[in-house]
Formats: C-alpha cells, sequence, structure tokens
C-alpha cells in the first residue's frame, strides 16, 4: 500500500504528540523518544532538500511564499542551532567533551 507523505507526515504528527505526552518515562524511553524525533526531522529534512534542490517545484512559488518560507525555516533552525549550542555547552561542562577527546579513535583511514 502506498501512503501519500501527507497521510505519513501526520501519523508522524500522531506519535510526536503521543510521545511528548507521555509522562513518568524513564530514560531509556527518553531517549527512544529523542531519536524518533531525529528520525522525523531527518526524513522531514530529505523531502525539503528535494524540493529546495528542483526548480521546477520551486519555480511554482511566488517570491511571498518562497519569503515566508524561507523566514520560517531560518527561525526554526535559529532556535535548534542555539539549543544544540546551549546543549554541547551543558554537555561540556559534565566532562563530555573531555572524555571524548581521551577515547582513542577506533577508525583507521
Amino acid at each position: 500500500m502506498n501512503v501519500s507523505w501527507i497521510d505519513r507526515s501526520k501519523k508522524t504528527l500522531d506519535m510526536l504528540i503521543e510521545l511528548r505526552e507521555k509522562r513518568n518515562q524513564d530514560r531509556l524511553d527518553l531517549v527512544r523518544t529523542m531519536r524518533y524525533g531525529f528520525g522525523a526531522l531527518s526524513h522531514s529534512l530529505g523531502g525539503w532538500m528535494q524540493w529546495v534542490n528542483s526548480p521546477e517545484v520551486m519555480s511554482q512559488f511566488t517570491q511571498e511564499e518562497l519569503q515566508e518560507m524561507s523566514d520560517t525555516i531560518l527561525d526554526m533552525v535559529t532556535k535548534f542551532v542555539e539549543y544544540d549550542r546551549d546543549i554541547t555547552d551543558f554537555g561540556m561542562k559534565k566532562g563530555l567533551g573531555k572524555q571524548r577527546e581521551e577515547e582513542p579513535s577506533r577508525f583507521i583511514i
């Protein structure tokens, strides 16, 4: 059965809402929830990249529509990168950066 992007997105959004509302999760459940969220984000970003790399698709939008999309995307990305920076700083203060530097490289290229 071929499910459309919109239908899959609705199911993903339902799952994200369900996961967000679920309380009293243990640590493993919280990590699983974050993994699901990042998977959903990755899937969505893949679709966006297909669109923005397609002149045929993007030419269907007006200047105003593209401006609104661009502004919205930049707002979301800015918030995410700021959060990423803050959590990385928090992790470094917990010693995660030092721990990582001390680990030997396991891959040889």
